[in-house]
């Protein structure tokens, strides 16, 4: 008992670092981080190491055989290379994995030999002194290599632009050389182990950030496709509604008007060049584009109606951008389903302001009405509001409110936060 309380009073620091990382990949164990299995070996072999190193202190201080020494110093020579090649491959700093693992495979066939007795690296006297052979340094110039490569696979990575990645890997070669540099100066290795453990679970945690980094990022790709696609399924809905409705007028004028209805059609043909290709991009368009949709599209219903819908405008600002159709569906809305019900004339008005908080768009008729309560806006007969309310809230982060009474009328207020003001040459 005594052994093991002496051997966590000197290792206590990296068991609690080796500790937080079992924990960390227990705690993360669903997200399935690459790398995770050499990061679980390393911190195995480390485990190892202060294992190791503690026994020639255990062999010292109770006056064990000599022979402990030589598997004990065999195991450092053999696992301290090992954590390091580990490392290389963990950073991915090589790409021929077994090339690199030759001088470690022949550092521990020598090393390995010494057990005979040869002392090609290392032999101890009874006394447990350490006897240096011709190539004692071998297993130093073996972890000194995998440094190097660390090092150059660092620079690599900052040449490339890989920033967080170059100064990580940067970052735990320059402390490795450092240790090795003291070693050099006969500080004593049983600081290593906590080390390498700390390098370790730094890297880990670079990794779960990196991969939390690309989920978040895939996510957002997601978010966007769904809410694009979302918006092509809005637009889709809108698009017939609109062309539907508009070629029943030219039919009707075909047979009433020739000659009004070839007007017609070069006007509704005008409207689809000017509009198709903002639908398909699905961009923001200027206010004024809009409206000049809506003047094509009241052109349009005019000719069927008999001139019945008149227009009010009061626009105080226009340096503003709206979805695609969207003010003109509700138009389209307060036409079809508003005046051309009451069989008689219609007025439409559209007025903007500019508040200190928001744009106010207003769009008001004098129809027939509905009763909001009963109103179904997630069906068929209030698709067009229902659309335009969630391609401002999506788009612009802005709301539409509707007020609505039978026999009253309709009123449709938009409310978006403030723009950059457009120029003319974007309108």
């Amino acid at each position: 008992m005594e052994v093991i309380w002496d051997y966590m009073n000197i290792n206590y620091i990296t068991l609690l670092i080796l500790i937080t990382l079992i924990i960390m990949i227990a705690a993360s164990r669903d997200a399935r981080i690459k790398g995770t299995g050499l990061v679980l070996v390393l911190a195995a072999i480390t485990f190892a190491i202060s294992i190791v190193e503690y026994v020639e202190v255990w062999a010292d201080e109770y006056n064990k055989s000599y022979r402990i020494l030589f598997y004990k110093t065999m195991l450092v020579y053999w696992l301290y290379p090992l954590a390091l090649l580990l490392i290389l491959y963990l950073t991915e700093g090589v790409r021929n994995r077994r090339l690199f693992a030759i001088p470690q495979a022949i550092n521990m066939m020598i090393t390995a030999i010494d057990l005979t007795g040869t002392c090609l690296v290392y032999s101890f006297g009874e006394d447990h002194h350490l006897i240096r052979g011709p190539l004692v340094y071998l297993p130093f110039f073996v972890e000194l290599s995998y440094v190097i490569l660390i090092a150059v696979h660092s620079f690599r990575l900052l040449q490339s632009s890989r920033w967080s990645k170059g100064i990580i890997v940067g970052l735990m070669a320059g402390i490795l050389i450092f240790c090795m540099y003291m070693m050099n100066k006969g500080v004593s290795s049983i600081y290593l182990p906590p080390v390498i453990a700390l390098e370790v679970l730094t890297y880990y945690f670079y990794l779960s950030a990196i991969q939390y980094n690309e989920a978040q990022e895939e996510a957002n790709r997601s978010r966007l496709e769904a809410e694009r696609n979302k918006s092509n399924l809005l637009m889709a809905q809108i698009r017939p509604h609109f062309i539907n409705s508009n070629l029943a007028v030219i039919r009707s004028l075909c047979y009433e008007d020739v000659e009004k209805a070839v007007e017609t059609i070069d006007h509704f043909s005008e409207y689809l060049r000017e509009n198709i290709q903002q639908i398909d991009d699905m961009r923001l368009v200027s206010f004024a584009s809009e409206m000049e949709s809506v003047d094509n599209y009241l052109y349009l219903e005019n000719q069927r109606f008999s001139d019945r819908i008149n227009v009010e405008k009061s626009l105080e600002f226009e340096k503003f951008q709206v979805p695609p159709l969207s003010i003109q569906t509700i138009v389209e809305n307060a036409v079809r389903h508003g005046i051309s019900m009451t069989g008689a004339k219609g007025t439409i008005w559209i007025s903007t302001v500019k508040t200190e908080d928001e744009i106010v768009i207003t769009v008001k008729d004098d129809g027939k009405g509905f009763d909001l309560e009963a109103a179904d806006f997630d069906g068929v007969k209030h698709v067009g509001i229902k659309n335009v309310k969630d391609r401002y809230r999506r788009i612009l982060g802005g709301d539409v409110e509707v007020e609505s009474e039978i026999g009253e009328g309709t009123t449709v207020i938009f409310r978006i936060p403030h723009q950059k003001e457009i120029t003319s040459d974007e309108e």
